[in-house]
């Protein structure tokens, strides 16, 4: 077994036919017929089902593909590890964040890279938390943005990046014009969508909850945080959210955020890591950057909240 024969299994999973991908590996369709029947007697499975459609992954096809890409994905990071040594930083790099955090952090943190790191591909992840967390423990991203509920993990190293405090965001209007903060106690007059326990953000309400005795009216989300977001501007709902999540629709004035107080509400945010791989330097020089982007959105408070010391 050899990274030409998995490079082969991979372009002939993808086209899902044994011609088409011969014509885009520019090689004989025998000659990768024979490759791939290589590698199956090898493995001692078969890896495809031939029929009328063209190939179709096994169950043991699948399985394999999930290994393969793994495996070539670490291969070329390694080999742009290495290259790393003799100069600027480059290659790819996977940066999986929550739905809030890439809303604030995509567009500045990408435009960081351009001016700094032309060579470094960024490709952005998103999620809920827990989704983001899967990111990270399966290989799939360098690095990620998460909360509390992502170090359970034992090879999970997390690093404070921030605490942000979370706001009741509504619908701006008459009665809230000249209102700046609600009572967690007052929450309890309006109904909020909030999501399951399972994410971060669900958990950690029902922690207040039982902190302060006083139980909230609340509603199943309805999706995507940009859907969530539209409800609240049309008035058809209100949400408890991180000023990250809403300070682009705060300046044009089509959602109200009010902080809520006794008690305040934080939650903390990591840059985590996982330790069972080895730390890519290119993965350092963008956990740098992300420090700065941070540092610049709490100044320009759209990221609202106490930034740890660096000392």
């Amino acid at each position: 077994m050899n990274t030409k024969q998995l490079n082969y299994f991979i372009q002939v999973a993808e086209t899902k036919s044994i011609a088409a991908a011969a014509r885009q590996l520019d090689i004989a369709q025998p000659a990768l017929s024979l490759q791939i029947s290589k590698l199956e007697h090898e493995l001692k499975t078969t890896l495809f089902i031939r029929d009328y459609r063209g190939v179709q992954l096994t169950e043991a096809g699948v399985l394999f593909e999930a290994h393969v890409r793994n495996v070539l994905n670490q291969l070329e990071r390694a080999s742009n590890d290495i290259a790393e040594l003799e100069g600027s930083p480059k290659g790819k790099i996977v940066v999986a964040m929550n739905q809030a955090s890439i809303n604030l952090l995509a567009m500045p943190l990408s435009k960081a890279i351009e001016q700094q790191f032309p060579d470094i591909e960024l490709d952005l992840r998103s999620g809920l938390s827990y989704e983001v967390t899967g990111y990270l423990t399966s290989g799939e991203a360098d690095l990620a943005i998460i909360y509390e509920g992502g170090v359970d993990s034992k090879n999970i190293h997390c690093e404070l990046l921030i605490q942000e405090n979370l706001f009741f965001a509504t619908k701006p209007g008459d009665e809230n014009r000249n209102q700046e903060a609600i009572t967690f106690a007052s929450l309890a007059d309006h109904e909020i969508m909030i999501t399951s326990e399972k994410e971060s953000l669900g958990h950690l309400i029902n922690e207040y909850e039982k902190l302060t005795g006083i139980k909230l009216k609340k509603r199943a989300p309805y999706g995507q945080l940009l859907t969530g977001l539209r409800f609240i501007c049309e008035g058809h709902c209100n949400m408890i959210l991180p000023s990250s999540a809403l300070y682009h629709l705060e300046a044009t004035e089509q959602i109200k955020s009010l902080k809520i107080i006794e008690p305040e509400i934080f939650r903390n945010v990591y840059i985590a890591t996982d330790m069972s791989r080895p730390v890519r330097n290119i993965t350092l020089k963008i956990i740098e950057l992300i420090k700065q982007c941070t540092l610049q959105e709490y100044q320009n408070s759209n990221w609202r909240g106490k930034l740890p010391s660096r000392d």
